[in-house]
């Protein structure tokens, strides 16, 4: 996070800010909507559930009104009473006008209604007429009554106090005889006279294809599941065939009919709610998604429009150098807080011109006096860039990096001008360095990169003291200044015998075939009177590369190691001395 400008890290703050309350309300919004379908899912199925058993209800109360009413029709009464107990033949097949006039009667009756598959007469003595859209065959008769649902029907009403038989659906076998064709649900009632309380006569048949009833249920849609289940609880009929139940159910009911033994139980698979459920999860996140672009975009506009003037004032700081020790804001729009600061930086670092040109003219006066001078030779442009960086740091509450900046340039001071003997560790050297790269770190951000690599060992090797931190400082001024960010310093330090090294690597332009050629040349004539008159010339800011081949070479002579060369990724400079202490 610390890398990141502070635009962005004010945009990222607020729109995790704005995704957090956004989340929530629609987390909340989400839940109620989902209790709601919930509900009124439930609410739905205990509806359809209802108005299907009300239909299946009101079907066999029918079937069983229209049995009842033929059974206690005087004509079909008398007619059965009359009826020869003769078990050799079908009364009806002999007397065919008997037939017809007892087939106007049925006729007459399933016309009133929407018309039931078939209404069936016939008696113990295996008499039997009929009337349906269905052909009956003499074979389908004989099964008929020779099946063990008959003898059941009779043992039934033996029993008192039996006075309705409800068949559960059965094959058709009186139209086809062996062939099977569509089940048939069916409500018995004796024939006798009702008036009289006579004795039973005859049976009266009423039979409703299960088509009817598959018409029933398969109302209650996709995802719902019932099955209709007898006393016993066998199930005699199913919608659809395979049941859900073997799922995950969400709802599930037993409904009893009044006007029949059946129980109807009634499922409903998650199915359809999770879809239902998941629709609406995928609209309410492509909402928030549209929600949080356009508040994003806004934010961006936002916080461009408010940060203007201090993007203005960091680009204004950033220009600050030796040479232009001001700041100035273009945007006149800025708010009076920022052009108030921008005239205090401004007399601020008026304040501090007066006083680094005092004492660089005092410094510069002690360091020709001495041959060590030459050793803290820093360019005073980087001492005003990096209190300019101070300067703009300043404008932040609660900075943590002022202190840091301060203490690394310190820590630089106070490490080049200390004379000493001239020496320093490897451990000392790369640390003063290290505290300039950061400190460019912080000018540049993530646009400087560095390495340090010390093989083991070499810390206290004693070295010419300020022979790194100016080669690193020559990367910035020359190196750098024709190649795109980001830049990269590295360093490498070990040894080889009695022998330490040293490589600096950047990525910048490198060294120009001129400059190469005029520093050999200047190599080859150098000697010890031309030390003396670069010495008595010296001027700060220059000689970086002349400065340190002069230092290595007194101290080591031929022993010293001083290579300038290019690679394909930059300038490598590699010194090199005999490790003495």
């Amino acid at each position: 996070m610390k890398k990141l400008k502070y635009q962005t890290k004010f945009l990222l703050y607020h729109t995790g800010v704005m995704l957090l309350i956004i989340l929530g309300a629609v987390g909340y919004f989400y839940h109620v909507v989902v209790d709601e379908m919930r509900e009124k899912e439930e609410q739905n199925f205990s509806v359809i559930t209802e108005k299907t058993a009300n239909q299946l209800d009101t079907m066999f109360y029918e079937m069983d009104r229209m049995a009842l009413k033929i059974a206690a029709n005087p004509s079909i009464a008398d007619l059965f009473q009359r009826l020869p107990e003769d078990l050799e033949d079908n009364y009806f097949k002999v007397h065919p006008i008997v037939t017809g006039e007892v087939k106007k009667i049925l006729e007459s009756y399933n016309f009133k209604h929407d018309g039931y598959s078939r209404i069936c007469l016939y008696n113990n003595a295996h008499d039997f007429v009929s009337t349906s859209n269905r052909a009956v065959t003499e074979r389908g008769i004989l099964q008929f009554f020779e099946s063990d649902t008959f003898d059941e029907m009779q043992r039934y009403f033996e029993e008192p106090a039996h006075f309705i038989y409800y068949k559960s659906p059965e094959p058709d076998i009186l139209s086809q005889g062996d062939q099977i064709n569509e089940d048939y649900f069916a409500v018995v009632r004796e024939i006798k006279d009702y008036f009289s309380n006579g004795s039973q006569c005859g049976y009266i048949e009423v039979q409703e294809s299960t088509e009817k009833i598959y018409e029933i249920l398969s109302e209650l849609g996709d995802g719902m599941y019932a099955e209709v289940r007898d006393t016993s609880g066998e199930v005699i009929y199913a919608v659809p065939e395979h049941s859900l139940l073997e799922e995950k159910v969400s709802y599930e009911r037993e409904i009893s009919l009044d006007n029949s033994p059946y129980t109807v139980r009634f499922s409903k698979s998650p199915t359809e709610y999770k879809q239902s459920v998941r629709q609406f999860y995928l609209v309410l996140m492509a909402v928030v998604i549209i929600l949080m672009f356009f508040a994003i975009i806004l934010e961006k506009i936002l916080i461009r429009h408010l940060s203007k003037p201090l993007v203005e004032l960091n680009r204004s700081l950033k220009s600050v150098t030796m040479d232009n020790l001001h700041v100035e804001i273009s945007d006149t729009d800025s708010m009076d807080v920022i052009l108030k600061l921008e005239e205090s930086f401004n007399v601020m670092l008026s304040k501090l011109n007066h006083s680094m040109m005092n004492q660089i003219a005092a410094k510069t006066n002690e360091v020709k006096a001495q041959f060590f001078a030459l050793q803290s030779q820093m360019n005073p442009h980087f001492l005003h860039n990096m209190l300019a960086i101070i300067s703009m740091e300043s404008q932040l509450d609660d900075n943590t990096k002022i202190p840091d900046i301060c203490r690394r340039l310190g820590d630089i001071l106070r490490y080049n001008s200390e004379m000493g003997d001239g020496y320093s560790t490897i451990e000392n050297e790369c640390a003063s360095a290290e505290n300039y790269m950061l400190l460019m770190k912080v000018r540049y951000e993530e646009l400087a990169q560095y390495t340090i690599k010390i093989q083991d060992g070499m810390e206290k090797v004693r070295i010419p003291k300020l022979i790194l931190q100016p080669i690193c400082e020559n990367c910035f001024q020359h190196g750098f200044k024709q190649v795109e960010p980001v830049w990269k310093i590295d360093i490498t330090i070990w040894q080889e015998g009695q022998r330490w090294f040293l490589k600096v690597q950047d990525n910048g332009s490198g060294f120009s075939k001129d400059y190469l050629e005029e520093f050999q040349n200047q190599r080859n004539n150098m000697d010890h009177q031309d030390v003396n008159r670069v010495l008595e010339n010296i001027t700060i800011g220059g000689l970086c590369i002349p400065n340190i081949y002069m230092r290595l070479k007194i101290e080591y002579g031929e022993k010293a190691l001083f290579q300038l060369y290019n690679e394909s990724t930059g300038t490598v400079v590699l010194l090199g001395g005999e490790i003495n202490d």
